[in-house]
């Protein structure tokens, strides 16, 4: 088995060599230059998409980031209304009932404060009322005779008369201190109670936009984020994020990517041509209609980057072209017929100078050459080679030039 196997080795590079021409005696490998078909094509992957699709999107109306408690299965039929995902509404009906405690609490807050204030004015009437009284019976029976009292009892008297008088301007005062005080206090109330409202209402109004519904009929297909992933439960979602598409199949396009070093030459309006995974024996024909600015990565932390780019497909056939199938494509840069192409590695380039190493009977000299259209491996030579010469793949050493 050993041997067999050595045997295939030897005469692949057999075979390989003669493709090239004979060694020179020197070790220089060489080819013949001969004239051929160019074509360059660009190897892209991707998937199939709708031309036009509709946003399924989380309500516009819903405040704050909400958990996905149950989305409806990929690629799912819904009717307009149909409900494809659900938030979890736990935690704003928890926060729901906390506001509304505290709403409530504000409430008989009121009412305590009420009859707290009732107490004090009827306490503050009172006294009003009792040392209006007595500054009446005071000056009733106030007598300045020294023959019936003294001068300290008529001074007494006096004195207790001005105390009721400051005593009565003390009351007034309080009534009225007492009815501003309790009038803010029980504006303080309702400011808070107004905030508690308002929370009580946005999170009545999250409640009733829990769920997505479908706009119209059509085929639910679930849209990657920014980084690729599917929307999965659990995953946190806020006002206006689109976690699906309701695509119209009838006209598709394929979404592709291809890698930053294969890009060269990809630009809006070549012809390509797609193969659906699923049928690699049914060919597509399409035109790019769109490239995007910068290549980066597919994944998250993955150091290759890709452009992504949009192939408009010249016919779509809905029994087999389902959004979110796999496709290859080829990109069709260039199609030249009967040219001479060297390979890239006998090209050699200085100071805006290009040539090849051209194999004469007396050794291989410098030919400069005009290059033309290029390739990952191989460029098309427009003056200074014929067909049939023969040229160095590698540069020669010096005892073989001339």
């Amino acid at each position: 088995m050993m041997f067999s196997l050595r045997n295939s080795l030897l005469v692949f590079s057999l075979v390989w060599i003669a493709g090239c021409s004979q060694q020179a005696s020197d070790g220089v490998l060489t080819m013949d230059v001969s004239r051929a078909d160019f074509k360059v094509d660009i190897p892209a992957t991707g998937e199939l998409e709708a031309s036009q699709s509709t946003s399924v999107i989380v309500p516009t109306g819903l405040r704050g980031p909400q958990s996905l408690a149950w989305i409806l299965d990929n690629f799912s039929r819904v009717k307009a209304g149909d409900v494809v995902a659900r938030m979890d509404p736990t935690r704003e009906n928890y926060r729901l009932k906390m506001e509304q405690f505290d709403f409530d609490k504000l409430t008989f807050d009121s009412q305590m404060q009420t009859e707290k204030d009732k107490t004090i004015s009827q306490t503050l009437s009172t006294g009003t009322r009792v040392t209006s009284e007595e500054k009446e019976l005071a000056e009733r029976f106030f007598s300045e005779d020294e023959r019936v009292y003294t001068k300290i009892e008529i001074i007494d008297q006096m004195r207790n008369q001005d105390y009721l008088v400051a005593k009565m301007h003390y009351f007034d005062w309080g009534l009225d201190q007492h009815g501003d005080q309790a009038a803010a206090e029980q504006e303080l109330i309702k400011l808070r109670q107004k905030g508690h409202s308002a929370k009580i209402n946005r999170y009545e109004s999250n409640l009733n936009q829990m769920e997505i519904i479908a706009p119209h009929d059509g085929l639910f297909v679930y849209q990657a984020g920014w980084d690729g992933s599917f929307p999965v439960v659990g995953d946190m979602m806020w006002s206006g994020f689109s976690i699906g598409l309701l695509p119209d199949t009838s006209v598709m396009q394929a979404k592709l990517f291809v890698q930053e070093s294969e890009a060269a030459g990809l630009a809006i309006g070549k012809t390509a041509t797609v193969y659906l995974d699923a049928y690699p024996d049914k060919p597509f024909t399409g035109k790019v209609t769109q490239v995007d600015a910068l290549a980066k990565p597919k994944e998250k932390d993955s150091p290759v980057n890709y452009f992504q780019f949009t192939i408009s497909l010249d016919k779509t056939l809905v029994a087999i072209m389902q959004p979110g199938r796999q496709v290859k494509a080829q990109v069709h840069l260039l199609n030249l017929q009967d040219v001479l192409t060297v390979p890239n590695q006998a090209l050699f380039q200085k100071d805006g100078q290009y040539w090849v190493y051209l194999k004469t009977s007396a050794g291989f000299i410098k030919q400069l050459v005009t290059p033309g259209h290029r390739s990952l491996n191989r460029t098309v030579i427009t003056d200074g080679l014929n067909q049939g010469d023969v040229i160095a793949l590698t540069t020669p050493p010096k005892r073989s030039r001339v």
